[in-house]
């Protein structure tokens, strides 16, 4: 009976929380607001109006068909280039976007496009080197720790994945219907649109649940007593994984940990991404059945793997204090 009605049960939980409590449920629903509006909506809604656009036509597909041979050796498959690449520039969630389109267009089976989306969805290389390494750390050159490390884990988790079978009409170069680029157009707004809506939607109300969170944290180190290297470790892991933006600036703000420490613990909560990222992906990927259970495991994964090569490369090149 209970675990039927959990989830009505946690929502009636809570919504008195937050009847209790307007202040912090305003103040963390505004922050949502802001990051929507300032980090996401600027980068991720041309980059999928225009990759919804490209998605559409014959010449993406045909030009990566040109160095399918890298992909299939690589990635273990020959559109694996597209999503990845689409991230790299845009971040999370417009690799998911993207995988999301193609499957729409029948381009992939929907095995493909879970097998995608597991490696594919990754950080922006723009987020890592300018907000995280040059805004929060203070030092650009720390970049290469991070991205190095989070773009070759997702390199390599695809070792460890079982490859999917290339759906029919991709083995057989189905092409496109010819579609003018009014309509392509209009289909390209629709999508984004509804896409950055529902992207916007999950930030805020995970923004909520963090600021939450934050506060409830707070009073604990308080009474517990917490050291300040736990206390720091602890609070940057939860609240990095509800959002990963806040969890990175904790860690990197800390006095009490060293630099090496905050480079393995950045690089864990960039690659396994934060819930509130995770149900970003959800509301993106409409077009397929998306395996969450298997996406959570992978992309956790993901971020032990991102740790080992991160720690690798500081044994290897030792951070230079200047």
């Amino acid at each position: 009976m209970f675990r039927k009605n959990f989830i009505p049960i946690l929502v009636l939980l809570f919504i008195c929380i937050f009847i209790v409590q307007p202040g912090t449920v305003s103040e963390g629903a505004f922050n949502g607001l802001k990051i929507w509006l300032v980090n996401i909506v600027p980068y991720l809604f041309p980059m999928s109006v225009l990759s919804n656009i490209l998605l559409q036509y014959n010449f993406l597909y045909a030009l990566f068909e040109r160095a399918s041979f890298i992909s299939e050796k690589m990635l273990k498959n020959k559109y694996a280039l597209i999503p990845f690449f689409i991230s790299f520039v845009s971040g999370y969630p417009s690799g998911a976007m993207t995988v999301s389109t193609m499957a729409g267009l029948k381009k992939i089976s929907e095995k493909e496009a879970n097998y995608l989306t597991a490696f594919s969805n990754v950080c922006s290389f723009q987020f890592i080197a300018g907000a995280v390494s040059f805004s929060m750390l203070g030092d650009f050159k720390l970049y290469k720790y991070i991205a190095v490390s989070h773009f070759a884990g997702a390199l390599l988790l695809t070792a460890l994945m079982k490859t999917p079978q290339p759906s029919s009409s991709s083995s057989k170069k189905m092409r496109l219907n010819y579609v003018g680029f009014h309509k392509a157009f209009s289909t390209a707004i629709y999508k984004s649109v509804s896409g950055i809506l529902s992207v916007g939607g999950v930030i805020v109300i995970f923004s909520v649940f963090s600021n939450f969170l934050n506060h409830s944290l707070s009073s604990a180190a308080g009474v517990l007593s917490l050291s300040s290297v736990v206390k720091d470790i602890v609070y940057s892991l939860l609240v990095g994984a509800l959002e990963v933006t806040n969890g990175c600036s904790i860690i990197a703000s800390s006095v009490a940990l060293p630099l090496s420490v905050k480079l393995v613990i950045i690089n864990f909560l960039i690659s396994f991404s934060g819930m509130s990222v995770i149900f970003q992906t959800v509301a993106v990927t409409n077009e397929f059945d998306f395996n969450i259970n298997g996406y959570i495991f992978y992309k956790f994964v993901h971020g032990v793997i991102s740790v080992l090569v991160c720690i690798l490369m500081l044994s290897v090149l030792p951070i230079k204090i200047y």
